[in-house]
């Protein structure tokens, strides 16, 4: 599962807000084990969601293929680059 947050600073006496970060988290649900487990799928009824959902896939895309390659890296400095 993935989640989006967003972190807001705000001036106590201006009460103006401003945007301080944001970021994605990832999380795994684990069995009674400590292992991952499989989870019902994510229900997208709405265009909204259904480009979330897209996104978020592409992020996983790109993240999988980043660890592929620095584990390439890790066993063969060559590969690095």
């Amino acid at each position: 599962m993935e989640i989006g947050v967003r972190v807001e600073a705000e001036n106590l006496l201006t009460g103006e807000v401003r945007h301080a970060a944001s970021a994605y988290l990832t999380y795994v649900a684990i069995d009674r084990q400590g292992r991952p487990t499989p989870v019902p799928p994510l229900v997208v009824e709405t265009d909204e969601e259904r480009r979330r959902f897209r996104e978020a896939k592409s992020r996983r895309e790109m993240r999988l293929a980043e660890r592929k390659k620095e584990d390439a890296c890790s066993r063969d400095s060559s590969s690095c680059g």
